[in-house]
């Protein structure tokens, strides 16, 4: 399984990115030591810069309480400013109740799906760090599997941050409705003048697709 954050400027090309297949190519053999809790040094981060990170937690229903210690940690190791986390399979209000025990951040939740048809009933959160929380202007869940927040700073500066779940191939039809409100989202935002940035799970290996864009020096 392969999670992915895409900072974007206003001349990508979303289409033709964020269409591709997916990639063949099987990454999940990475340790969760080497993937998320590596203790490797890290280079001191530039001055008012931000920590932005995108997990699959694959379902909160089960072992819920081990999973967001583990996510406590991930965070707080990382000094994670602002955490994407998708297919939580849970309603707003139950990540509310569980983010209690992040006591740092304030989580803003999409709802789910509930068509029977649906393989996957979705659910896509983040997680702010507190002192940022309080820059949130609005946030919106455009579906179960994308959810946008806006952050207003001094200087008329507007971020805005998207958090999706693009199904896998597997499901084609919701997949390609996804891509599709995700696209028409992204439009909305370069027409409204905001700073942006995507994180979440494409379902597909990007670093393989445009390696230019994650092996630049």
């Amino acid at each position: 399984m392969y999670h992915c954050v895409l900072m974007t400027d206003n001349n990508f090309n979303y289409d033709s990115f964020i269409r591709n297949p997916s990639n063949p190519i099987d990454i999940g053999n990475l340790s969760l030591q080497d993937s998320l809790f590596s203790s490797k040094p890290t280079f001191p981060l530039p001055p008012n810069s931000f920590t932005i990170s995108s997990l699959n937690i694959n379902g909160l229903k089960i072992h819920s309480q081990n999973k967001i210690e583990q996510l406590h940690n991930f965070f707080s190791l990382k000094h994670i400013s602002f955490g994407g986390v998708v297919d939580t399979h849970l309603h707003p209000k139950q990540m509310h109740f569980l983010s209690k025990h992040l006591s740092n951040y304030t989580v803003f939740s999409s709802s789910l799906d509930t068509s029977q048809h649906v393989r996957s009933s979705g659910g896509v959160s983040l997680f702010i760090e507190n002192s940022l929380a309080s820059h949130v202007h609005t946030h919106t869940f455009h579906s179960s599997r994308l959810l946008s927040v806006d952050l207003y700073f001094k200087g008329n500066i507007k971020l805005r941050i998207f958090v999706v779940y693009i199904p896998p191939t597997s499901d084609q039809a919701l997949r390609d409705s996804t891509i599709d409100l995700l696209i028409q989202a992204l439009s909305d935002t370069k027409r409204l003048g905001f700073h942006h940035t995507i994180c979440g799970d494409f379902n597909m290996h990007l670093d393989q697709f445009y390696p230019i864009f994650f092996n630049q020096p």
